[in-house]
Order: C-alpha cells, then sequence, then structure tokens
C-alpha cells in the first residue's frame, strides 16, 4: 500500500501551533487544511497556554499533539528558547519543528541544540507556506512513525 493510502486511512492528527501572530495562526490553518486536512490543529499564543494544554491533553493520549509547530518570538525568542527546553525537559519524544521569521544562525544553531528536529524559516507568500506544509506532510506525516 502506497504511503497516500495510508496517510489518508489515518485518523485525525493532533498538532499543536504556537505562535502569538494570529494572522500568522489564520495562514496556517489556512495551509494545514488544505494541505495536511487530517491534521486537528490546536493553537496557543504564549508560552504558558502551549504547556498547559500539553500537560492538560498528556493525560488524553488521543488528544495529546504528534507535532509541535512554533515561532521563537513568543513575544521574544526568550521565550520560545524556554519554551523549546520544557518540551524537551517533559516530553522527550514530542517532534518539535521551528518555523520562525528569525534565521539569523546562531538561534538556528540554538535551536538544534536545544533538541528542535526542524528549523524552517516563515515563507513570504501563500505559495511558499502551502510548500512548507507539503514538506512537513511528506516528511513528518508520510515518511517517519511518530511515537
Amino acid at each position: 500500500m502506497d504511503s497516500e493510502k495510508m496517510f489518508h486511512q489515518r485518523s485525525s492528527i493532533p498538532l499543536l501551533v504556537v505562535d502569538k501572530n494570529k494572522d500568522h495562526q489564520l495562514l496556517i490553518g489556512y495551509c494545514l487544511r488544505a494541505k495536511i486536512p487530517q491534521v486537528e490543529p490546536t493553537f496557543a499564543t504564549t508560552t504558558q497556554d502551549a504547556l498547559s494544554f500539553l500537560k492538560r491533553s498528556s493525560n488524553q493520549q488521543e488528544n495529546f499533539p504528534k507535532l509541535v509547530l512554533f515561532d521563537l518570538s513568543l513575544p521574544k525568542t526568550i521565550q520560545g528558547f524556554a519554551l523549546l527546553e520544557e518540551i524537551r525537559m517533559l516530553y522527550p519524544l514530542l517532534p518539535v519543528i521551528i518555523l520562525s521569521s528569525e534565521q539569523d544562525q546562531s538561534l538556528v544553531n540554538k535551536a538544534y541544540q536545544l533538541g528542535a528536529h526542524s528549523f524552517l524559516g516563515k515563507p513570504s507568500s501563500l505559495e511558499e507556506w502551502e510548500n512548507h506544509f507539503q514538506m512537513i506532510k511528506e516528511y513528518w506525516l508520510w515518511t517517519v512513525t511518530l511515537s
């Protein structure tokens, strides 16, 4: 059975998206619906909201996200790194993708050192956003096996 068919047979896939920018949340939601309709995103705007959701959902395995996607700027880059460290400590098996407009190489290196699984720059066009989510789908949902 090819991966396309296997993917479409899966039930919903919970995903946590953490971004302080409501416009980016809307854009991410649109791209998820367009490219990965099986994903059920939960949106958080702060580090505290994200951690609260993870703690609540960790007791309900079917609602616990298979993947976390977040911007480092929450509202400051330091908070994004704090969230990454906390997720790595509490949920070491949970994959984390950084999607950030901040692309300084030292930030990228630090994100990987703290345990990020991927670091993607925020796109500037709708087509680029859709391409990012197509790549996320193909790699994270078709290629690898998530816990």
